[in-house]
């Protein structure tokens, strides 16, 4: 016969623990801002859903655009020239339609 089955003490879920350490740091610095509070929505089997605070909406601004541009004469060629156009149907059909449109350059 098996023995009785000895329940030991669960340690803390580590992921409900931190949820609950992340939800008193969002309502301290919330308070501390003057926002609203986040709030539960609703309360399924472990999982919690929250609002999210009004700070998730801000933009953050991490550096310049403009700059994704850099010109390489060889990359363009290969990409965009006449032996790749001519090389497949469809750059046969984009050859075509600038012809058809009158374009002084066909390709690069």
């Amino acid at each position: 016969m098996d023995p009785p089955f000895e329940e030991r003490p669960r340690k803390a879920n580590s992921a409900a623990s931190s949820c609950s350490k992340l939800r008193n740091i969002s309502s301290l610095v919330s308070s501390w801002m003057g926002g609203e509070q986040r709030t539960l929505i609703s309360k399924t089997k472990g999982n919690e859903v929250f609002q999210s605070p009004p700070w998730h909406y801000q933009q953050v601004r991490t550096g310049k655009r403009g700059t994704e541009y850099q010109p390489n004469n060889i990359k363009r060629k290969r990409t965009h020239g006449w032996i790749k156009r001519i090389s497949t149907r469809g750059g046969i059909e984009v050859i075509l339609r600038r012809m058809l449109k009158g374009r002084k350059s066909l390709t690069h």
